[in-house]
């Protein structure tokens, strides 16, 4: 009897000690982007397969949607809405910085109401897109790298990697970015792009 419990004693301890082992191996839910909503299909590339809703992904996975699909990302710090072809890499998360990676398609962003030091970034391959407590669209181009942003709450601060020179977005603007463009000029933004940043508030 004695050597019985001494044997369920070794195997419950075993058992703690690997779901322990396995829970420290798994990234905190703070520093992971949960899938809120999905409509249609959309796939992961560093751990290839389809995604579904409520799945967790890493820092450094890359997302695409497929044609006419929808996928909202969240996180601590904000939310993205990835319409149908778009493809995002989940480049950076941690309490005080969020950061996407946008080579082509459609994105809409909610970021959350940011403390003093945190920060949350949109790269492309042209600019990359500083915000605080905004809510924008952004589209880019794959084989040309244009793109747009637009502004319907808050401001962007627009980076453009060629020579580091920065452009202020505000609510109810626009801007066209074109790398082959010596200047880019801010403009008010239309009235399609503004009636499509409106799904904003359906962010999950």
């Amino acid at each position: 009897m004695k050597k019985f419990i001494t044997v369920i004693f070794g195997i419950s301890l075993l058992f703690f000690l690997a779901t322990n082992c396995t829970a420290q191996k798994e990234a905190p839910i703070e520093n992971q982007f949960t899938i809120s909503f999905l409509q249609g299909s959309a796939e992961r590339f560093i751990k290839p397969g389809k995604l579904k809703a409520f799945d967790t992904l890493p820092v450094s996975e890359i997302v695409k949607t497929e044609a006419s699909a929808i996928l909202d990302l969240s996180s601590v710090l904000g939310s993205m809405r990835l319409l149908g072809n778009t493809k995002v890499s989940l480049a950076q998360l941690s309490e005080d910085q969020l950061m996407f990676e946008v080579t082509e398609g459609n994105i809409l962003v909610k970021s959350a109401k940011l403390k003093k030091g945190q920060t949350l970034k949109v790269s492309t391959p042209t600019v990359v897109a500083a915000v605080r407590g905004t809510e924008f669209w952004g589209q880019v181009n794959k084989e040309t790298t244009t793109g747009t942003f637009a502004v319907r709450d808050g401001a962007v601060e627009i980076l453009r990697k060629s020579d580091n020179s920065s452009i202020v977005i505000e609510k109810g603007q626009a801007l066209d970015i074109d790398p082959k463009a010596k200047e880019w000029k801010v403009r008010t933004a239309k009235q399609g792009e503004l009636d499509a940043m409106a799904q904003i508030d359906q962010i999950k």
